[in-house]
């Protein structure tokens, strides 16, 4: 048990960083009441934008940490209004929006001769920012319904496959990782036992910075006031003249910069980037809504440095193959002894 100390280190900032990809996980749900199984594209995404600042622009990383999240975020926004948005309400700039994409898409990964590659690339971006300013601006939709509960986790299943693919024809499925000597190795002595890296303190104080900043914005603010009121109550937001379809990609936004965010610092501290990274954060971000209360806030960040220690200790102390295990075995737990969730409340009264 000597090096206990250092396995603590280790779980609470990976439990931070695995905290800002569910309080974005979460704050989806809370607002739209679906599951935003694309999460973990996003936070893909995050990484390699950053890993693009760093490589082909030379950014230093303090540029190219804010640059991907707020790439991320635009993608999410993006992908709301691909994937989620025309199931609720199709609109004519909808329509417009899927017409450039589809140009885009044959423009990114379709074998074309260079000069057509990107006149079909830049052709499709501009059909797609047509469209989603017609999207935004149009009136009455030309379809509103109710939609089943899974149609939105099998968009954003078909969401998370074209994101994916579209990294693999970019970067390839081999693994990328960020230039040497982008921060300084020498770890700090915490106590006798245990000590933590630069990157591991960036990591720690980031996330914990960006936690207090989300929860300023959720609670102190108009927009966070204006979000727990579409969470309570989409039709009554809507009449006390709440502007909802912004709202919504407002927090679609901040849900993705989170996303980018964790990506970000989880792929310099592993300084491992490949396009299947989000798989495995996802499964354990979807473990730590349900156990800290879908739609808590609060609860996805206690239980996410619940599940990092888990985690952590299990490869330390028992095996590594157990690692998965022992998550998902407080999962099964959790929904046995308390469904909600360990800071869930009823959904009459989620905010």
């Amino acid at each position: 048990m000597s090096d206990l100390p250092q396995q603590l280190i280790n779980g609470l900032w990976q439990g931070a960083a695995l905290a800002l990809f569910a309080m974005g996980y979460t704050l989806v749900f809370g607002v739209l009441d679906i599951i935003n199984l694309a999460q973990g594209a996003t936070y893909m995404w995050g990484a390699f934008f950053a890993f693009l600042c760093v490589t082909k622009l030379n950014w230093p990383i303090w540029y190219a940490i804010p640059a991907a999240m707020v790439g991320a975020g635009f993608l999410a926004v993006l992908l709301d209004r691909l994937a989620f948005k025309p199931l609720r309400s199709l609109t004519s700039g909808g329509l417009v929006l899927w017409a450039g994409f589809i140009v885009f898409l044959l423009g990114a990964v379709g074998n074309l001769s260079q000069d057509i590659k990107w006149v079909t690339i830049v052709s499709g971006a501009l059909i797609m920012l047509g469209g989603f300013v017609l999207d935004y601006r149009s009136g009455k939709p030309l379809r509103t319904r109710e939609v089943p509960h899974l149609a939105p986790i099998i968009s954003s299943i078909g969401a998370t496959f074209i994101l994916v693919s579209l990294a693999i024809s970019q970067f390839g499925a081999q693994v990328s990782r960020f230039p040497p000597n982008l921060f300084p190795v020498k770890p700090y002595n915490v106590t006798a036992e245990a000590v933590i890296s630069p990157i591991q303190v960036l990591v720690l104080g980031l996330s914990l910075g960006l936690m207090i900043i989300l929860s300023f914005l959720i609670n102190r603010t108009q927009m966070g006031r204006a979000i727990r009121a579409i969470a309570w109550s989409e039709r009554t937001s809507r009449l006390l003249g709440i502007n909802v379809d912004y709202v919504i990609a407002q927090t679609f936004f901040i849900s993705g910069a989170l996303a980018g965010a964790a990506g970000v610092l989880l792929g310099l501290a592993f300084n491992r980037l490949e396009p299947n990274m989000g798989g495995e954060v996802e499964l354990a971000g979807l473990t730590v809504i349900i156990v800290g209360g879908m739609g808590s806030i609060g609860g996805a960040a206690i239980a996410a440095f619940l599940v990092g220690m888990i985690r952590v200790l299990s490869v330390a102390y028992i095996d590594s193959s157990f690692r998965d295990a022992f998550v998902f075995g407080l999962l099964i737990l959790v929904l046995l002894l308390r469904p909600s969730g360990i800071f869930g409340r009823s959904k009459t009264v989620r905010a």
